[in-house]
């Protein structure tokens, strides 16, 4: 049979009306449970508690916040953020949710099992503006390379193909968009 630590106190409470002494439980519970046993603070905390008539098994609620703010309605509202807007900053959604950042990590990492693949803007993020000015940058230089290789500049096919080494030195000379 496994002894766990929910199972404790009403080892501690049976132990308690057996008359034992708090000392002598804490003894017993590193015998048997070695690593998984609570601290003699708790065992004390426990005895006293059952001594002065507590028949719950289970802890007071305590005031403040929860140690572990992880629970089910977090976790949804962070994967919620996240699916709406996926380019937001990890800071930003601790921020937003409340949360310490090491908490959220925590979330990301070990509940949402998320990773960052890459931490680089990559074109598909570029709005519509700034997409047509790409196409138009790339056509203009399309165009000026035609227009080199029409008046016997040497293309990067042709320098490739010719092997010269001097390939720097015609991208030093390129024309600029802008």
């Amino acid at each position: 049979m496994d002894f766990t630590r929910e199972k404790m106190p009403f080892y501690i409470f049976m132990r308690c009306k057996l008359g034992e002494f708090a000392k002598l439980i804490y003894e017993t519970l590193q015998t048997v449970c070695r690593d998984c046993a609570c601290s003699y603070q708790t065992v004390c905390r426990w005895v006293k508690e059952f001594n002065e008539g507590k028949e719950s098994f289970s802890d007071c609620p305590r005031p403040g916040r929860p140690k572990s703010c992880v629970n089910e309605q977090t976790i949804a509202a962070i994967k919620k953020d996240i699916d709406e807007d996926r380019h937001t900053s990890m800071r930003e959604l601790s921020d937003t949710n409340g949360l310490s950042f090491g908490t959220f990590h925590t979330i990301i990492t070990e509940h949402l099992r998320m990773e960052k693949v890459c931490a680089r803007r990559i074109p598909h993020l570029l709005t519509v503006d700034q997409k047509r000015e790409k196409v138009r940058c790339a056509t203009e230089l399309l165009n000026t390379l035609n227009r080199m290789a029409l008046k016997g500049f040497p293309t990067t096919s042709k320098v490739m193909k010719l092997g010269s080494p001097s390939l720097s030195s015609h991208r030093n000379a390129s024309i600029a968009c802008g």
